[in-house]
């Protein structure tokens, strides 16, 4: 039994990583062409994987976009969980949240041109709108419950944790226009920074 659940354990692995590289094959080809002018041969060529390969883990463009929602999330925002946050205070986990941004940014840009692809597929499909309002609503929530905590230990003031949670999200979604415009007299890292400074002055006693 031991040597059978190892080789599961690492054909998982396996699988995971293959997901994982037709994914980001899909999201820089649905950023680059549209998902409309996508084609999964397009995948196929990208990802560098047999058409089988990539239809044997979905069976269609719509499929695959789908699930690339909740691939998205997970790559924006790899660590949100993590353990390293526990110990901070709020002010120092939305830094952090920040800082993890950033280096997305730097490393994969066409990350945050996707959300634009998903947002325009949103406005007329139903099923992924109800995924990508799901997506938001994680995120809402998480930043809701790090605005609690920092209320809670007296870091910031009693404000509408609601409101608050939503001056966050749509401040960071400002990182799309330096996706778009890349030509700017500010940076990304800088416009996140300060904007979270911002954020964070104005929650504190």
């Amino acid at each position: 039994m031991k040597p059978t659940s190892r080789f599961n354990l690492v054909d998982n692995k396996l699988q995971i990583s293959k997901k994982n590289q037709i994914l980001d094959a899909a999201l820089q080809i649905f950023v680059k062409k549209g998902y409309s002018e996508t084609r999964m041969d397009d995948i196929v060529n990208a990802s560098g994987m047999s058409k089988g390969a990539i239809y044997h883990h979905y069976s269609s463009k719509r499929d695959l976009f789908l699930e690339l929602i909740d691939f998205w999330e997970a790559y924006c925002f790899p660590d949100i969980l993590d353990k390293k946050y526990k110990n901070r205070t709020a002010s120092g986990t939305l830094r952090e949240i920040v800082k993890d941004i950033i280096a997305t940014f730097k490393k994969k840009k066409y990350v945050f041109l996707a959300e634009l692809e998903i947002w325009s597929l949103a406005n007329h499909d139903e099923e992924v709108r109800n995924k990508t309002r799901r997506l938001y609503m994680n995120l809402l929530k998480l930043f809701s419950n790090i605005i609690a905590d920092g209320i809670d230990k007296g870091e910031f003031k009693n404000i509408n944790i609601h409101i608050a949670s939503l001056s966050i999200m749509t401040s960071l979604q400002g990182v799309i226009w330096f996706s778009i415009f890349e030509k700017s007299d500010l940076s990304a890292e800088e416009y996140l920074t300060e904007v979270m400074e911002f954020i964070i002055i104005g929650f504190k006693k």
